[in-house]
C-alpha cells in the first residue's frame, strides 16, 4: 500500500532529518516505527501526511508512493481523500468543542455515511459515547488520545498513522490503545505507528523498523526485531546509546532483513 523510497527530508540548512529511508506498510496490517528522540519518526509521519510545509520541512530526495502512485507533492487534504489520516503527536483534539463536534469535524471531506461513522466510532470507543456531548477539555488524556484516534478513523482511512499514541499515558490504558489499534486493524485499516514505546509497539506490530539518526538501521517482522539482543538491550528494558545501535546495522545477520 505505502512505500517510502529514498527518502531524505530536511528543515531549512540542518542536517537531514530522514536519511535516504526505505520504508513499507502494507494494507490490513500494523508497521510499527520505533526510536528515541531524534530518530525522525514524526518527521517521517509528517512527510507521508503531507504535513512537511507546516515546520518548513522539504523532502529533498526520493518519492513516496500509495498503492504504486506518488502522492509526496500532495497536500493534506489531497491525501486524507487518497485514504491516509494522520493522528499527531500530542493528540490536539479541539478543547472547546464535544466529543461528537470533534468527530465530526474528522469527517469533514467525506460525503454522506457521517452518522453511520459516527456510531462505528461509539461502538469501537463507549467512553466516547457516554460523553459524547461533553467538551474535548474536560477528558483525561487517555480519553482524549482515544478521542484523537476516532476522530482520525472518522475520514475511513485505508491507512492511519498514529504518531506517539501512549505518550504520557498510565500503563493501563497504554494497553488499551494497544488493543484498539489491534482492532483497528482487523477491520482492514492498515496502520503505521510510530512509538518511542518499543514494548507497545512491537506487542501489536506485524512489520517494525528501528530508525536512528534519521536512518532505518534494523528492519523484519516484530517477532524477529523482538528477538534480537540489540532490541532487547536498547528499547525493551536494557541500555544504550544511539551509537551503540548504529554499529549494529553493519551485522550481517541483520542485513538480511533490510529494506
Amino acid at each position: 500500500m505505502l512505500e517510502v523510497r529514498g527518502v531524505s527530508v530536511r528543515y531549512g540548512q540542518s542536517a537531514p532529518a530522514l536519511r535516504s529511508l526505505d520504508l513499507k506498510a502494507g494494507p490490513g496490517r500494523v508497521t510499527a516505527v520505533v526510536g528515541g528522540n531524534g530518530a525522525g519518526k514524526s518527521t517521517l509521519m509528517k512527510a507521508v501526511s503531507g504535513a512537511l510545509g507546516f515546520d518548513s520541512g522539504r523532502l529533498v530526495e526520493g518519492e513516496i508512493l500509495l498503492e504504486g502512485k506518488p502522492v509526496h507533492r500532495l497536500g493534506p487534504t489531497a491525501l486524507v481523500r487518497r485514504g491516509i489520516a494522520h493522528v499527531p503527536e500530542g493528540r490536539r483534539v479541539f478543547a472547546d468543542l464535544t466529543v461528537e463536534e470533534n468527530l465530526r469535524a474528522g469527517a469533514a471531506t467525506v460525503r454522506g455515511r457521517v452518522q453511520e461513522r459516527l456510531d462505528e466510532a461509539y461502538g469501537m470507543f463507549e467512553v466516547l459515547a457516554r460523553r459524547r456531548r461533553q467538551r474535548a477539555v474536560l477528558l483525561s488524556g487517555g480519553e482524549q488520545q482515544m478521542l484523537a484516534i476516532a476522530r482520525g478513523l472518522m475520514s475511513g482511512p485505508r491507512l492511519l498513522l498514529l504518531d506517539e499514541p501512549s505518550l504520557g499515558l498510565a500503563p493501563k490504558v497504554v494497553e488499551r490503545i494497544g488493543e484498539i489499534i489491534s482492532l483497528i486493524r482487523e477491520q482492514g485499516t492498515g496502520v503505521l505507528v510510530v512509538e518511542q514505546n518499543a514494548a507497545m509497539a512491537l506487542s501489536v506490530a506485524d512489520d517494525g523498523y528501528v530508525l536512528e539518526q534519521g536512518s532505518a538501521v534494523l528492519s523484519g517482522t516484530a517477532a524477529q526485531l523482538r528477538a534480537t539482543d540489540e532490541v532487547q538491550q536498547l528499547y525493551l528494558g536494557g541500555s544504550g546509546t544511539a551509537d551503540e545501535l548504529l554499529q549494529f546495522a553493519d551485522r550481517a545477520p541483520l542485513q538480511r532483513w533490510s529494506a
